[in-house]
């Protein structure tokens, strides 16, 4: 007995032993130290009365209480002022039997405070991921498949809870992408190190495509174990616009659609560096000018002019492999290379592409129609020195412009 009291008297909660009564027969310091508060006379004589205020019907729920024994109320919280200072007891009241009932109180003034800033921070965040609308946040199982929905991916890109939960991430991820993993292989490294992030393609419910960065983290269970997967996406189509934008603007001559004579300058030393490595294919160039273009600006004007330099760099196109680069050298000059075209191939692709630029018909403002021919210098290398090349090309087109214009020259 004695060890129990010693046991009693040292517990961090309060216990009070009482009668139906209310007379208290048996209560512990700290049971004390948290009634004597509430007790207008400091009088711990009757548990009724110490908690009236605070549980005024306290009396009548254990005398309508017909149990043979068990709980009467179960960790009601009261809040309680003292001293100018707010606290928060849990009250626990049992029915031990006929004649004994068991009052348990605990200060839980603390816990109450971080109950109350978890569910605020669990709203703010809530309010966060429901209504924000360039980045979607998901949660998904170890197979892949969504397992909890919010507002943001309905904002982000149209999906409904009924669309994606309990479907698989690949509903995301568009297949055959280039530069976009499977997701799946995206989850396994995720899994391996932690999180991974991703950037690329993602559908939206109407089929449509948006440019999004995604970072998938692991969630990990209590034991370290990885449960499943939370994802961020973020909504980067209006980035990746104007980067697009800004590598045209660097690469393609805006007038005609070309590339540019820096981009082509490019495109030349890859092919040179090509040669240097250990393919040792040839390449190519025409230097392609259109004949008497000054006079097509002065009697027709410049937007007559810009149309002619446009359909000129269409029908190139169009003539050409895709492999093969235009551009624009400068003013009405341009630049065609060739990859792995000997010069035989290379004078003969020059004259099919004379022949029709000759053939072409451009309808120009102001309701004239206008016809242009060119002239065209070509040369080969098999490495070397690329500005030796262009040298080349240039004086064949120089040739062929003294023996009459409307022809193709080679310079060996």
């Amino acid at each position: 007995m004695e060890e129990l009291l010693q046991f009693l008297y040292l517990m961090p909660v309060g216990v009070v032993k009482f009668r139906a009564t209310g007379k208290i027969d048996l209560i512990n310091p700290m049971a004390s130290a948290l009634l004597l508060p509430l007790t207008p006379d400091a009088s711990l004589d009757d548990l009724y009365t110490s908690l009236a205020s605070l549980v005024p019907d306290l009396r009548r729920r254990v005398e309508h209480f017909t149990g043979q024994a068990g709980v009467i109320i179960d960790q009601r919280q009261l809040d309680v002022q003292t001293g100018g200072q707010a606290r928060v007891l849990s009250l626990t009241v049992n029915r031990i039997n006929d004649t004994v009932y068991m009052a348990v109180l605990k200060d839980v003034t603390r816990l109450h405070e971080q109950q109350k800033k978890l569910f605020a921070d669990r709203q703010r965040f809530r309010a966060i991921f429901d209504h924000i609308r360039d980045y979607a946040i998901y949660t998904i199982a170890l197979d892949g498949t969504v397992e909890e929905w919010n507002q943001s991916l309905h904002r982000y890109a149209g999906w409904h809870a009924a669309d994606v939960e309990g479907q698989s991430i690949r509903m995301f991820f568009p297949s055959g992408e280039p530069g976009q993993p499977p997701a799946e292989t995206l989850l396994v490294e995720a899994e391996r190190v932690g999180s991974v992030e991703t950037e690329g393609p993602q559908r939206k419910r109407d089929g449509s495509v948006l440019w999004a960065d995604t970072v998938i983290t692991a969630l990990p269970d209590e034991s370290g174990r990885v449960r499943g997967f939370v994802v961020v996406s973020r909504d980067m189509t209006e980035r990746k616009r104007l980067e697009d934008d800004l590598k045209r603007l660097a690469t393609v001559d805006p007038l005609t659609g070309a590339d540019n004579r820096r981009r082509g300058q490019e495109r030349l030393a890859v092919e040179f560096n090509r040669y240097a490595c250990d393919e040792q294919q040839p390449v190519s160039v025409l230097m392609l000018d259109i004949d008497h273009f000054k006079s097509i600006n002065d009697q027709h004007g410049h937007p007559a002019g810009d149309a002619v330099l446009r359909a000129l760099v269409q029908t190139c196109k169009a003539s050409l492999r895709a492999v093969d680069t235009v551009a624009r050298w400068g003013g009405e000059e341009f630049l065609l290379i060739l990859p792995g075209t000997r010069a035989a191939a290379a004078v003969s692709v020059a004259e099919r592409l004379r022949t029709e630029i000759a053939a072409m018909r451009v309808a120009v403002p102001g309701g004239a129609t206008i016809s242009l021919t060119a002239s065209i210098g070509v040369a080969e290398s098999a490495g070397g020195d690329p500005n030796e090349l262009l040298r080349r090309a240039d004086k064949a087109l120089y040739a062929a412009k003294a023996r009459g214009r409307n022809r193709v020259e080679w310079l060996a």
